[in-house]
């Protein structure tokens, strides 16, 4: 089954602390991409089913297919992000494939710079995990094979121009889609 003509989700794959997020945001600002944030998604539903439920992460996935339908249901283009690590992240893929071209971008960071930024930043807003789970998470995304559209190397500082521009290549007409120029 072909997907609706007019809708592309950019797909954001890498490890926890790579620096996902901050690429959606500027997406966001920078090209009006509509970014769903998917780790609110998955601490609503773990609170919904309480923390001995066997698998909360099923119904996280099924709450970000929802937001994203959501997105798309007007057309054009909406970004999310996935470390790609879990069982359920193969039926997600084939799901958004259904509601739109997907375009997959591996987003690489070193891991240390990955702990380092999931230690500075707000840990209420992300799935609690230690040390040792982000280790083991963050291997299994490291691992993560697909057919990549593109690769943004985010080690280092941030680069906003290097960003723009693998993304810009992925969206054909972005300036007519968005206005920008």
């Amino acid at each position: 089954m072909m997907p609706p003509a007019g809708r592309q989700v950019i797909l954001l794959v890498g490890p926890k602390g790579s620096g996902k997020t901050t690429i959606g945001e500027f997406l966001a600002a920078e090209l009006g991409i509509r970014f769903l944030r998917v780790e609110p998604l998955f601490l609503e539903a773990r609170v919904r089913l309480g923390a001995s439920h066997p698998d909360p992460d099923r119904l996280g996935f099924e709450a970000v297919l929802a937001e994203l339908a959501a997105l798309l249901s007007a057309g054009g283009v909406a970004c999310f992000e996935s470390t790609g690590a879990s069982p359920h992240f193969p039926w997600l893929l084939a799901e958004v494939a259904r509601l739109a071209r997907v375009s997959l971008v591996r987003v690489v960071a070193e891991p240390a710079q990955c702990l380092a930024r999931i230690r500075g930043r707000d840990a209420a807003a992300h799935i609690p995990a230690s040390g040792e789970d982000i280790e083991r998470i963050n291997a299994r995304a490291a691992r993560v094979t697909l057919p990549w559209d593109a690769v943004i190397d985010n080690r280092g500082r941030f680069d906003g121009a290097l960003i723009r521009r693998a993304v810009e290549a992925l969206l054909p007409g972005i300036e007519e889609s968005h206005g920008n120029g």
